[in-house]
């Protein structure tokens, strides 16, 4: 009896010991078979408001009153090929030295005498220049009926300078010829034209005279002359 009671106590033990390992066993099993699963709590997720989006207030734009504008006054344009309305004053050369100077007494003193009746009223024409670096050498100008003096007896001038026009006061007195500032047009004449070197002359002018039928001006250096034919009556 005893050992039978032994064999089922030994058969129990065996038994609750196969159970409890098989159990482990199970228990393991199932730990290792089942997936990780990431806790509610701890899933990482973006947050709605941490998205960079672009400010509607900060968005860069010009200023309205920054742009920079052309002012509309201030545009530089070409000007058209018209002719110009507008007058420039040609100042007398020689207002500040007159017949008082010694050069223009010595020129004055060896000229004949000239009638203002011969000269006034009459279209002169620049035909030629004698400059005094060169006395023996005329320079001819090309159309003299472009480049006229008129004096006329109320003591006004008028002269052509090719394509330019204009006006002023003179002075007589003997052989004393002063040439007041005259309003001149700016137009351009081109490349080829003497208007400058006429406009330049006359305002320096100090003496005139008559030689064979010519008018001869003097303009400030001394041996200096302007030539000028007679082109017919003048009209104002």
């Amino acid at each position: 009896m005893k050992t039978r009671s032994a064999s089922i106590t030994l058969v129990l033990l065996l038994t609750i010991g196969v159970i409890t390992v098989v159990s482990f066993s199970l228990g393991c099993t199932e730990q290792e078979e089942a997936p990780a699963e990431p806790s509610e709590n701890t899933s990482v997720e973006p947050a709605e408001n941490t998205l960079t989006e672009p400010s509607g207030n900060t968005s860069v734009e010009p200023a309205e009153n920054n742009s920079a504008e052309p002012v509309e006054n201030t545009s530089t344009e070409p000007i058209e090929s018209t002719p110009a309305e507008s007058t420039e004053t040609i100042p007398s050369g020689s207002a500040g030295s007159s017949g008082s100077s010694e050069s223009t007494e010595s020129i004055i003193g060896g000229l004949e005498p000239v009638s203002a009746d011969n000269i006034i009223n009459v279209e002169w024409q620049w035909t030629s220049f004698q400059d005094s670096d060169s006395p023996d050498t005329q320079i001819m100008v090309p159309d003299p009926e472009n480049y006229t003096l008129a004096l006329f007896d109320d003591g006004t001038y008028y002269i052509k300078a090719d394509c330019n026009s204009g006006s002023g006061t003179y002075t007589l007195e003997g052989n004393s010829l002063i040439l007041g500032p005259a309003g001149i047009t700016l137009m351009a004449c081109g490349p080829e034209s003497m208007d400058g070197e006429y406009l330049s002359l006359l305002p320096t002018v100090e003496a005139v005279t008559i030689e064979d039928g010519k008018l001869v001006l003097y303009p400030g250096n001394e041996g200096d002359k302007m030539f000028f034919v007679n082109g017919g009556e003048a009209k104002q």
